[in-house]
């Protein structure tokens, strides 16, 4: 999305820390095989809501030896969501780009049958003051490593089973891990995703906004609003478009007043573009 606050893209804060930790070797790995998955957020502003939202990528993709994938959904109610579909010529990179006011970010990484999981809500809290960027915050709504999912999704003929597998979490006592029920569906299309060999599509589109738990949820987190001010920063540097707009409404009325006071006689007007203009001319006297 392209800056249009005040401030410069450099001075936009990327946010990182939600990202699975990878090993060296695991990420060479992924490296050589081409797989991109960009688990980050950046706070940009938006001037078709006249607010900062956040803006992220789904990206990944994965071989039959590993995948890795990162994707994100809005709340449900958020007036503020967009999604828009990308295509590129590499495969195992970014599928879709996404923009709103709180985004649920899920993150898995698998090798061979071991899967790892995170799933952050992410949102902003008001300016402090005019001239500050809005802060970001995150919750952590599930993490688990060493995940078991015995079934080769990446194999021919398992296409027909999308979103179906989800694989099994437990502590080391034994003790299973439960994924919340309002992210099952986004497990679901994640585990195909890091199964999806050379992957060139987004498996969140088609996704529901996710409604969250009083439990899940953070105190933080309201429905955006659909009319909101735009803040000091964002505004400073692009005026209210008011004065153009009343100029033109009145070189408008000039132009229709001229019009009305040609004499009868004269030739039918040209209204091409929405102009009127008189195509007649007097021919001078000798």
């Amino acid at each position: 999305m392209a800056v249009q606050s005040g401030l410069r893209p450099g001075k936009l804060p990327v946010v990182r820390g939600f990202a699975i930790q990878i090993r060296p070797s695991e990420w060479e790995e992924l490296r050589v095989a081409g797989i991109v998955a960009r688990a980050r957020i950046k706070v940009d502003f938006s001037s078709t809501h006249r607010r900062f939202v956040l803006c992220a990528e789904e990206s990944g993709g994965a071989t039959a030896n590993l995948g890795h994938y990162c994707g994100f959904l809005p709340l449900a109610g958020d007036p503020t969501f967009f999604v828009r579909p990308v295509t590129l010529a590499m495969p195992n990179t970014v599928h879709a780009d996404v923009s709103a006011a709180s985004l649920i970010s899920v993150e898995m990484l698998r090798y061979g049958t071991t899967y790892t999981l995170n799933i952050f809500l992410h949102w902003l809290t008001t300016a402090a003051g005019p001239d500050a960027l809005p802060a970001h915050h995150q919750k952590l709504l599930f993490s688990a490593h060493r995940g078991v999912l015995s079934e080769p999704l990446w194999q021919e003929g398992k296409k027909a089973q999308a979103g179906v597998h989800i694989p099994a979490f437990h502590r080391r006592t034994g003790d299973p891990l439960l994924i919340p029920s309002a992210l099952h569906e986004a497990v679901g299309a994640i585990t195909d995703a890091v199964c999806c060999v050379g992957c060139r599509k987004s498996h969140f589109l088609a996704l529901k906004a996710i409604t969250l738990s009083e439990e899940l949820s953070a105190p933080g987190v309201h429905p955006p609003s659909a009319r909101a001010t735009v803040p000091q920063i964002a505004s400073a540097e692009f005026p209210s478009q008011a004065g153009k707009s009343k100029k033109r409404r009145e070189r408008r009325k000039e132009k229709q007043q001229l019009a009305r006071q040609a004499p009868d006689t004269a030739p039918p007007s040209d209204t091409r573009a929405g102009v009127s203009v008189v195509s007649g001319l007097q021919e001078a006297k000798p």
